[in-house]
């Protein structure tokens, strides 16, 4: 995942801090100010939503590792049980080159 920005909590912590002055007193809000608050939601809205996709995207990643960790156990054990049709390659001696011309093949 990419490295985690506090910029949504930050931004988060302004907004509200620019609201505490209408928790005394009645306020209106300007059209422009109204309009500043509504992009600043939008980008907010945008960093969540592409937080949630990443965590999403690990937390699925991270249940598709273990279904496959745990079908690699299961076919493991299934094939170790006697009367099992699986059946080991033998080993046998593989030529070797050093990769240089003229080396041992």
């Amino acid at each position: 995942m990419a490295k985690m920005s506090l910029a949504l909590s930050d931004t988060l912590n302004q907004l509200g801090q620019m609201f505490t002055g209408f928790e005394h007193e009645s306020r209106v809000l300007r059209p422009k100010d109204a309009k500043m608050l509504r992009r600043i939601l939008k980008d907010l809205g945008q960093q969540a939503r592409s937080i949630e996709c990443q965590l999403s995207a690990k937390l699925w990643n991270e249940e598709a590792r273990k279904d496959r960790a745990a079908e690699a156990a299961r076919i493991a054990s299934a094939a170790s049980q006697p009367g099992s049709n699986v059946t080991l390659f033998p080993v046998i001696p593989r030529p070797f080159s050093d990769g240089r011309p003229g080396g041992a093949a």
